[in-house]
C-alpha cells in the first residue's frame, strides 16, 4: 500500500505562513477536524488550537524557515520524516515527528513531535 503523504508537506508549509486566510487553508486542507499535536512544547487538539499554536510560535521566535529534512518513511496509517528550523541568526534546530494519518482523506490526525537527535546508547 502506497501512503499518500502530500497533506504532510502542506502541514509543514503551515508554519511558514504569516497570512491568517493561507494558514487556515492549509490546516483545513492537511489536518483531520479533531488533529492532535503534542511535542514538548505543546499539547493541542483541533484546528483552531493548532492555528493558535502556530502564531504562538512566531511570535515567540521570529520569522524562521521551517522545512522537511528528510524523506518520509511510511507504512500502514503511520509515517515519521526529520525537519528542521533555520532560525534567523543562521542556526539550525532539529527534530522530528511521528504522524497518524486519516487513510480516507490523507489528512494528518496525529503529530507526535521531538525535538533534537536521539543520543547514542
Amino acid at each position: 500500500m502506497v501512503v499518500d503523504t502530500h497533506k504532510i508537506d502542506v502541514m509543514l508549509s503551515a508554519w511558514n505562513m504569516h497570512d491568517d486566510d493561507l494558514l487556515k487553508r492549509a490546516v483545513e486542507t492537511a489536518l483531520s477536524d479533531d488533529i492532535e499535536f503534542c511535542d514538548p512544547h505543546y499539547d493541542i487538539r483541533g484546528h483552531d488550537a493548532f492555528i493558535q499554536m502556530v502564531k504562538a510560535f512566531w511570535a515567540k521566535n521570529g520569522r524562521c524557515g521551517i522545512r522537511r529534512a528528510s524523506r518520509i518513511d511510511a507504512h500502514h496509517d503511520r509515517a515519521r520524516y526529520s525537519w528542521a528550523i533555520d532560525l534567523p541568526d543562521g542556526r539550525r534546530f532539529d527534530g522530528f515527528d511521528a504522524v497518524t494519518l486519516d487513510l480516507a482523506s490523507g489528512k494528518v490526525r496525529r503529530v507526535d513531535g521531538f525535538f533534537g537527535p536521539l543520543a547514542p546508547l
